[in-house]
């Protein structure tokens, strides 16, 4: 039986110049939605995920996640950016769905993987990209989360 996904937070237009603005933008908002205890400590693990390999997925969208200690609970935040280079020879990102991973010994059952495959599964849906892109507000991107 699939759950409903509610975003910590929503952003219609980010806008950032790089792949490593964004994602300190993305990972402060996070962190002032109180999901995070420490700000840097995360951005670095998600840095550091981004460098093993990139989390572009096609379709214009990339979901940076990390696990971290500094993840209270599992939690994600949307947004929609213009066009943002991701990497060298990736199509420009236009929606970014950051994912925030607690440290778990259980990881076997841990709750991320449910949550990043939902994501997933999500993003490749045409419809949802449809409202994702022509949406003026917040709750219309949110029906496409909690309607999952």
């Amino acid at each position: 039986m699939e759950k409903s996904l509610s975003p910590a937070f929503i952003e219609l237009s980010l806008e950032a110049d790089t792949k490593k603005q964004a994602l300190s933008l993305l990972v402060e908002k996070m962190y002032n939605k109180g999901e995070l205890t420490e700000q840097e400590l995360f951005l670095e693990a998600v840095l550091e995920r981004e460098k093993l390999l990139s989390t572009y997925c096609g379709f214009h969208i990339a979901i940076p996640h990390a696990v971290s200690k500094t993840v209270k609970s599992a939690a994600f935040g949307f947004c929609r950016t213009n066009a943002l280079e991701w990497d060298e020879n990736d199509e420009p990102v236009h929606y970014i769905l950051l994912l925030a991973i607690p440290e778990s010994k259980d990881t076997q059952n841990s709750q991320h993987i449910d949550m990043m495959s939902q994501i997933a599964s999500l993003a490749l849906e045409e419809e949802v990209r449809l409202i994702w892109e022509k949406a003026t507000t917040k709750e219309e991107i949110l029906k496409t989360f909690t309607n999952f």
